[in-house]
This record gives structure tokens, C-alpha cells and sequence, in this order.
């Protein structure tokens, strides 16, 4: 009896498809009325673009930004979730978008993501048509319907990235300054765990989430790597760190990797005199297996994929394969590879006034 309770008790995660996507918007945004808190996790057909791992931070963003316009989301996860880490609801959201033989993609990521579960025909042929529906613009008119909403996620750039580069058509801004300052438009209040555990002795931005939830004594619900099950189990951990780590406040308005401070939250002189820049913690990697990065330390175990990821010729020059063309320059990168369907324009009008706890 006791242990059918439990299984009760644990959070359920609602996986989202074209037939109950009315219903599940629905109840999202009746829940967010409760649990303003809004971890989210996205899933993607892997990286392209690659950089060194002392390529700058303009760099690094030239190279996101090349791999969210030319690749198309599969999964985004959201966990509602309240101060008092209660939560409120996951929902697992499958878009019918990729999936096309020409959709850009990495093999390897793709496999890794058929090995943990994730029924790539099925999302394909049931899925959510994120545009023809307006899934984001739709999204966000929810989440704005709401005041003091804050947005967690872990090593999160990508996922706010592919949030902006759909609402605005396919295309990202030019600079990291200017993406910054577009996550703090529209989002506000962010979090990024992996900031955050860098500010917390005994852990370390160097953690995977899985890593950080084991030290922090969090049992995963559902699988990793697949939105719902990763939102949920950053929602967890989020909690956690609040309640353990009284520092991690400081990480507020962060993001792993963009190397900018978005939000000032705090008037503390260390922390205001410090560098801005958010830099990955290299010690405990030995440096021959950081031949490239993306910008973070994978959240899975490379020793599981097989084949080439880079690719190098005489002269020492990197080269990487990209849709059976070698490139080995960031400028040659090319852009969105498909067309994004006409949808409702990401504008200040559309959006409406910015809430009130941005303009404090």
C-alpha cells in the first residue's frame, strides 16, 4: 500500500503529440498560475559546427548559432514547479518537424538518442507540426499571461537558443551580446544549473546533470536525454541548490558558456568586480580528449559513440564534415539549410509590454 502510494506521488510526465496538444496547452497554462517556476530542456539532432577548445566566446556563439539555423528541434520539456520545489506538471512535447532525409543532422547524436529510448519514426509520423500550430508564439503568450514566471535550465544556451531562433523566423542574432540582452527580453529571470553548481563548493561546472542529481542524492524519474525526464530532473536539482547553497543565488541571470552577464542581481563588490565571463573548469579533463568543445563538457559518455567527429589534414587545419562538404573555417559556415514556414513575427508588438518585474 505504502509503495503504491509513492508510485502515485511521483511526478508524471505528459508526453505531448499533435492528437491532445490543445488540451495539454490547456492544462500548462492553467498550472503555470501555480508554479510560476519553468525548467525547460530541448532535444535536437546534435551538433555540427564545432570549436576548438580555446576558440573565444564569439567564437563559440558563431558556431551555436550556425547549429540551431541549420538544424530543427525534436523535443522541448517544461516542468512547472514552485518555491517551495512542489511540481506542478511536466509535459513532453514531440515535434513532427524532423526528420526529413536532408534534415541536417549528426549521425552519431542521432544514434545515441535511438539507444536512449527516443522513437524518432513515431515523433516524426504523430508529432506536434510546431509551426503550422504556433507552438512558440503560442508558448510564450502563456508564459507572458503570467508575472514573476523564472526560467531554469541546465547548460542552456541551446535551448533558449532554439526558443529564439524559432520565434524570429529561423535566425538568431548576430553578436552574444545581442543574444543576451533578446534572453533577458523575453525571458527575464534565467538560471543556468550549471552556473550554479559552479558556485557551490563541493561541486563544480565541470558536472553533468545526471552527476550533479546523484551527488545531490535526486533518483531520476523517466529516462535521460529525453525532454520531459531532463526538465523534471533539473526542476529537482534547481530546488535542491536553493535549499543547500544559499551562493547560488548569484548565479541568477547567467548563462553557461555566452560569457556576458545578463541580470545584475546583486550589489556585492566581489561579485561586481569579477569577470563576466563563464568559462568551463578544465581540471579534472585530461587535455587529450578536448581536441574540440562546444562550449560545455558533454552531458553523456563519449567512449559510448563510434566514428569521426573531426577531421584533420596535413597541414594541422581542422576540417569537419557538413552535409558531405568539408569546411574548416567559422566564416564558411552555412546558414539555415530549410526555409521556416511564415509564422506570427517575433516583435515588440506581438509580445506586448515587457512585465513589470524587468522594469524594476
Amino acid at each position: 500500500m505504502n509503495e503504491n502510494q509513492q508510485l502515485r506521488s511521483e511526478p508524471r510526465t505528459t508526453k505531448v503529440w499533435g492528437r491532445n496538444i490543445d488540451e495539454e496547452m490547456a492544462r500548462l497554462k492553467e498550472c503555470l498560475k501555480r508554479y510560476p517556476l519553468i525548467a525547460f530542456d530541448t532535444e535536437y539532432p546534435g551538433i555540427i559546427h564545432r570549436t576548438y577548445i580555446d576558440s573565444s566566446s564569439d567564437e563559440w556563439y558563431i558556431a551555436m548559432k550556425a547549429n540551431v539555423e541549420s538544424t530543427k528541434l525534436i523535443q522541448c520539456g517544461f516542468t512547472l514547479f514552485n518555491a517551495k520545489g512542489e511540481i506542478g506538471g511536466t509535459w513532453e512535447i514531440n515535434f513532427s518537424n524532423f526528420g526529413d532525409p536532408s534534415d541536417t543532422r549528426n549521425e552519431i547524436s542521432i544514434e545515441f538518442l535511438r539507444r536512449h529510448g527516443l522513437d524518432l519514426d513515431k515523433i516524426r509520423n504523430e508529432g506536434v507540426d510546431m509551426f503550422g500550430y504556433g507552438f512558440f508564439p503560442k508558448l510564450l503568450s502563456a508564459f507572458r499571461s503570467q508575472k514573476n514566471v523564472e526560467f531554469v535550465t541546465f547548460q542552456g544556451a541551446y535551448d533558449f537558443a532554439y526558443f529564439l531562433c524559432i520565434l524570429n523566423n529561423g535566425k538568431l542574432p548576430e553578436t552574444r551580446g545581442e543574444f543576451a540582452s533578446e534572453v533577458v527580453k523575453v525571458f527575464g529571470d534565467v538560471y543556468d544549473l550549471k552556473v550554479m553548481a559552479g558556485f557551490c563548493e563541493g561541486l563544480g561546472e565541470h558536472l553533468g546533470l545526471s552527476k550533479l542529481a546523484q551527488l545531490l542524492k535526486i533518483a531520476r524519474v523517466g529516462r535521460a536525454h529525453h525532454a520531459g525526464s531532463d526538465s523534471l530532473m533539473t526542476a529537482l536539482v534547481f530546488s535542491k541548490l536553493k535549499q543547500v547553497y544559499e551562493d547560488s543565488n548569484f548565479a541568477k541571470g547567467m548563462l553557461y558558456g555566452i560569457g556576458k552577464r545578463m541580470v545584475v542581481t546583486s550589489t556585492t563588490p566581489e561579485l561586481a568586480s569579477s569577470p563576466v565571463m563563464c568559462q568551463q573548469s578544465l581540471v579534472s579533463y585530461p587535455s587529450s580528449d578536448l581536441i574540440y568543445h562546444n562550449g560545455y563538457v558533454p552531458n553523456y559518455d563519449q567512449s559510448q559513440l563510434v566514428g569521426p567527429l573531426v577531421y584533420w589534414n596535413p597541414s594541422g587545419i581542422q576540417w569537419m564534415n557538413y552535409n558531405g562538404v568539408y569546411v574548416n573555417q567559422l566564416n564558411q559556415l552555412p546558414s539555415t539549410t530549410f526555409p521556416y514556414p511564415s509564422q506570427t513575427p517575433y516583435a515588440a508588438d506581438y509580445l506586448g509590454p515587457l512585465p513589470n518585474y524587468l522594469m524594476q
